[in-house]
């Protein structure tokens, strides 16, 4: 009998919430795979697949140690234009790149951000005192898709012609504008033709002012031997222009030349593209492969003006990722050390991954 009414009691559950909930399985969710991170190898190395996507991601960067002395390259202290230390940078390099292959060609979506800590320079730095300062800012951030570009990059009068000499300082004698605004597109054919045109927005007082934007074109071709290259830039703010023309020769597997030359018709005129001293200006040098580990490099530039600039180097790759780059540099340029004569010292330590 107490058997009987201890089963009863049990079943009271039962018969109060219904049978059908007494007859449901319990259904346990199977774990969904986990989907790990693939290689892509499709855009080189260091790019990954982004779990879930067809979308291929490289994060990289580096971070640098700079060093200037010398007149022309240090800390100017009692603000005579003069460096009287030691010039100090700092940097953290932090750079993103996303690529697909589309219909249409390549995507992709590139970004460096630089974080700075400086001690400022005679000729180098925004910042001229030698009070350290912070600086956070976009160094390059654009689009590109089967050859348009659009975002904030150099400028592509700088860019087509591949800058000047494989030196750090070669931009002390100008040879054209860095960083702007700007939509582009470049052909680049099968046989080594390619051809660019842009519009540019400008910086500095090289903004445009209207809806007139700077314009650039130009057109180089590829071979074995090397490359030549001409690139011309409008100035829409004042109605102005300027042109380069270079060729670079591929003499051996371990020595290469280049020689450039720019011209702008007006030289008493602002350029934003011609910001070299007085109508012309030329630009020679070359890179000898000393072993494995070292390049020698030399730039010589000189414009009308008859300023002059002498740049010599050797990058040394001291392990894989990390490069020393002792540099000497000559000037004789206005602006720069007060246009005296001056020979500084500049020495990077660059770590890249």
């Amino acid at each position: 009998m107490r058997k009987s009414l201890f089963a009863t009691v049990l079943a009271v559950p039962t018969l109060t919430y219904g049978g059908a909930n007494a007859a449901d399985a319990v259904v346990v969710a199977e774990p969904e795979p986990a989907e790990y991170v693939r290689v892509c190898d499709v855009f080189g190395t260091g790019f990954f697949y982004i779990p879930g996507t067809e979308t291929c991601m490289r994060v990289g960067g580096y971070v640098r140690y700079d060093i200037g002395v010398g007149q022309n390259l240090g800390s100017d202290v009692d603000g005579d234009g003069l460096g009287d230390t030691y010039y100090k940078r700092a940097r953290f390099a932090l750079q993103t790149d996303a690529r697909s292959q589309t219909e249409l060609g390549t995507l992709r979506a590139y970004a460096q951000i630089n974080f700075d800590r400086d001690t400022g320079g005679a000729i180098w730095s925004y910042n001229a005192s030698p009070t350290p300062a912070d600086q956070l800012y976009i160094n390059h951030v654009y689009i590109d898709l089967g050859g348009f570009r659009v975002g904030m990059t150099d400028s592509v009068f700088s860019t087509f012609t591949d800058y000047a000499g494989n030196v750090i300082n070669d931009w002390e004698l100008g040879y054209g504008p860095f960083r702007t605004e700007q939509i582009s597109y470049t052909y680049t054919g099968t046989n080594g033709f390619a051809a660019t045109f842009a519009v540019e927005q400008g910086a500095g007082s090289y903004t445009i002012d209207s809806y007139m934007p700077h314009v650039v074109a130009g057109a180089s071709l590829t071979q074995g031997w090397g490359k030549i290259a001409v690139v011309a830039g409008y100035d829409s703010v004042n109605e102005t222009w300027a042109g380069k023309a270079r060729i670079d020769v591929k003499a051996s597997d371990t020595f290469s030349l280049f020689a450039m030359a720019g011209y702008k018709p007006n030289k008493s005129v602002p350029n934003y593209y011609g910001n070299w001293g007085g109508s012309w200006a030329l630009w020679a040098g070359g890179t000898v492969k000393v072993t494995d580990r070292a390049n020698a490099n030399l730039q010589i530039a000189y414009d009308d003006n008859k300023e002059i600039l002498a740049v010599a180097n050797v990058d040394y790759t001291v392990v894989p990722g990390l490069v020393v780059t002792p540099e000497l540099v000559y000037t004789h340029i206005s602006g720069i050390a007060n246009g005296k004569r001056s020979i500084g010292g500049f020495l990077r330590f660059q770590r890249s991954f």
